[in-house]
């Protein structure tokens, strides 16, 4: 574990190698079985409730069906998490044919909505834990297989894959540093 700042870091955050492959894996991340969705920041409540409106046009009939019955999201404060269908699919999920993406970021993408999507679904496969701070750690999933593969045949970096994402989260100044520890540079604490 690695210390930065308010951060600690799993070493494999920075050494890990990843290139999301659509293609390969379908948009598995927005997919993935297990009954929960992905988890969301309590400042990202209203965002996801506002998120309805313009993902709509991008949802099927059963997305449709699922938010009007039980909203977006479940939970409460401190442990929110987006709906899913079927213990499976995320609501907000579309399918451009056979690969699954983000309805909201469809919206985003159009210009429709300043929220791209959440945060957890940006960063992925890096996750954000909680232990009196912010805890970030690579969660390595099957389904990313072609992602890691691809990653390693690029020589692409998880921070670099993920650059978006982590500026948003923690601004430029510290990606730069958390990119430079990942090339083996020397990096002070700035606390």
């Amino acid at each position: 574990m690695i210390s930065l700042d308010h951060l600690l870091l799993e070493e494999a955050v920075l050494t890990a190698s990843f290139s999301c492959d659509l293609s390969a894996c379908k948009g598995a991340c927005c997919t993935l079985p297990g009954g929960s969705g992905a988890p969301l920041l309590d400042t990202e409540v209203d965002d996801i409730r506002a998120a309805v409106k313009v993902a709509w046009p991008y949802l099927s009939e059963r997305s449709r069906k699922q938010l009007e019955a039980d909203g977006p999201l479940e939970g409460f404060s401190g442990s929110y998490e987006v709906g899913v269908i079927d213990n499976k699919d995320c609501v907000f999920v579309r399918y451009e044919g056979d690969v699954a993406t983000c309805s909201i970021e469809r919206a985003w993408h159009n210009g429709e909505s300043t929220f791209r999507k959440p945060l957890s679904c940006h960063l992925f496969p890096i996750r954000i834990a909680r232990f009196g701070g912010a805890y970030l750690h690579y969660e390595v999933f099957e389904e990313c297989a072609p992602g890691r593969a691809l990653g390693a045949k690029l020589r692409r970096p998880l921070v670099e894959a993920t650059k978006d994402a982590l500026v948003r989260a923690y601004g430029i100044e510290l990606y730069e540093r958390i990119a430079a520890l990942a090339r083996g540079e020397e990096v002070e604490d700035v606390q």
